[in-house]
Parts: C-alpha cells; sequence; structure tokens
C-alpha cells in the first residue's frame, strides 16, 4: 500500500501539522515503533531529524538519515522507516516546500531553469550550529501561535532554502535543482515510465512533471501524440494481458499490479478493448 503524504486534507485537530490558510507547511513527527512503509511524497520535502535516524530506500541503495544530516526529497515513491534507540522515539521536522516559493528562490539566485535532464532524488547535507538553531527555532512554530502566520512560515521556508544555495557549492547541488524544477519533455517521459503502473490521478502525474493538468495533458498529447488517459490505459492493457499470458497470478492481482483503480474498471476496459473479460482471455490462450 503507498500512503499519499502530505494528505489532501489534515484534520483540524492535529497539531502535529501546520495548517495555514488550507497550506499544509510542516509536520512534527513523532514515532515509538518502526515500521517500513511506501510513502507518495506529493510535495518536495525537507527532512531535519531531531530523535533517532531515518532510513530511505532509493532505487538501489539505502539512505540514512541521522540528526546530523538534513535532506531534501524531490517529489516522488520512497520507502521510509524510522528507527531509535530502546526506550526512546523519533522525531523530525518535515518541511514542504511551497513550489512558487522554490522556483522563486531559485531564481532569485540565478539558476534558471535549464531543462537539464536530470533524476536526482535527494540532496544530503550535514548540518552546522546554524542549521541547527534553524531546527530549533522551526519547532517553535507548532506550539507558539503568534508565529502560525503565512507570510512568516513562507520566510523561514526561504530562509533556508537560501541559506543552503549561499553556503553549499553550487556544484554539488546543481543537479538536484535541475531535477527539481525540470520541466523538459525527458523528464515527464522519465516520470510516466518510472510510475506507468502506479495507480495515480492525471493530477499526480502533472505534479510529479510539475506542470498545471492543463499543460500535462498539452504536453502530454505532444510528445506521445494521445491524451494521457488512453494511452495510460492502453499500456496497462498490454501490460495486464503479458501477465494474463505468461503467469498463474490472480486477476485482481494483476489489476493492481497494472495501476487501475479497481477490478470492476480494469474488467470493463479490459472487455471493451479485447471484446473478452481479463478470465475469458486468460481461458482462451
Amino acid at each position: 500500500m503507498i500512503y499519499h503524504f502530505p494528505p489532501a486534507e489534515v484534520d483540524i485537530n492535529d497539531k502535529s501539522f501546520l495548517v495555514i490558510e488550507n497550506t499544509i507547511f510542516a509536520k512534527f513527527k513523532r514515532e515509538n515503533k518502526t515500521t517500513l512503509k511506501n510513502i507518495f511524497l506529493t510535495e518536495n520535502v525537507l527532512v531535519l531529524v531531531l530523535k533517532g535516524y531515518k532510513h530511505l530506500h532509493i532505487e538501489d541503495k539505502t539512505v540514512v538519515v541521522t540528526p546530523q544530516d538534513i535532506i531534501f526529497l524531490k517529489k516522488g515513491i520512497y520507502a521510509m522507516a524510522e528507527y531509535f534507540e530502546e526506550k526512546k522515539e523519533f522525531e523530525a521536522i518535515l518541511l514542504f516546500l511551497n513550489p512558487k516559493l522554490l522556483q522563486e528562490v531559485v531564481a532569485e539566485y540565478g539558476i534558471k531553469n535549464s531543462n537539464n535532464f536530470s533524476t536526482i532524488p535527494f540532496l544530503k547535507i550535514q548540518t552546522n550550529p546554524i542549521i541547527e538553531t534553524y531546527k530549533s527555532q522551526l519547532t517553535q512554530y507548532f506550539t507558539q501561535e503568534s508565529l502560525k502566520d503565512k507570510g512568516i512560515l513562507l520566510l523561514k521556508q526561504k530562509e533556508i532554502l537560501l541559506y543552503i544555495l549561499k553556503t553549499v557549492p553550487y556544484s554539488q547541488t546543481i543537479p538536484f535543482w535541475d531535477s527539481v524544477i525540470c520541466t523538459s519533455s525527458e523528464s515527464l517521459m522519465y516520470v510516466m515510465d518510472k510510475y506507468l503502473f502506479q495507480n495515480f490521478s492525471l493530477n499526480d502525474y502533472a505534479n510529479l512533471t510539475n506542470r498545471s493538468l492543463s499543460f500535462f495533458k498539452r504536453d502530454f498529447a505532444d510528445i506521445y501524440g494521445a491524451s494521457p488517459k488512453k494511452w495510460i490505459n492502453q499500456k496497462r492493457l498490454e501490460y495486464s494481458c503479458l501477465l494474463l499470458k505468461n503467469s498463474q497470478e490472480r486477476i485482481s492481482d494483476i489489476s493492481e499490479k497494472c495501476g487501475f483503480e479497481s477490478l470492476s474498471y480494469f474488467t470493463q476496459i479490459f472487455k471493451k478493448t479485447y471484446h473478452k473479460t481479463p478470465s475469458e482471455f486468460r481461458a482462451n490462450i
């Protein structure tokens, strides 16, 4: 199961989230048990570990984040687990970076969208006394009502972004910034290839490619010569045929594996396309 994070809506009684004017700015995360979860980050996020340490399984490597590190994560799917010493807890602040602010800060610092194709998903940096002070200040925003102001929080996000841009050599960070702000055709194709079989909405795909839904549909049609929904369904159906022919997996599992929202929807469009149900298709092989 994949969890969308941050969630589309937050319970107003959940004080672990900083929500101002319907915008989710941050989450104070506290865990006392270790679980491995697949998380779909729908926003770029800065993770500041306070206690314990975090394991991120990114492609073929495991990245460990300790209180001596901070890590920027690009939108996407990650396998995550939190660890801590016996009888202690894991604590971290997750700062969700406003997309417009991120673009503005990067542009303000003179970094233009080069459209260079980059797939770097994270940027890990060691902390220092200034970053430690920033982390300490940020914890106060969850308890002091006077600090819960949209303008103040946007400035707080801008502060850490500018600090990293000004203190970490640009050559070390440019591949990540390119990856975060890129809107090239190559980046769109990469997203579709990587997440084709996830049960994502078109809005999810548009978000991952740094586009509005209308621009995503336009650019997608220019690249693939078809609407996103039609192309995605066709590719998923082709893969489902391959699995029906060459595996003994249950049809419900194949439906889920191919990214369809439900077994009934899978059966409906499969029959519409091939004039047989998946069960009939498999029986006639």
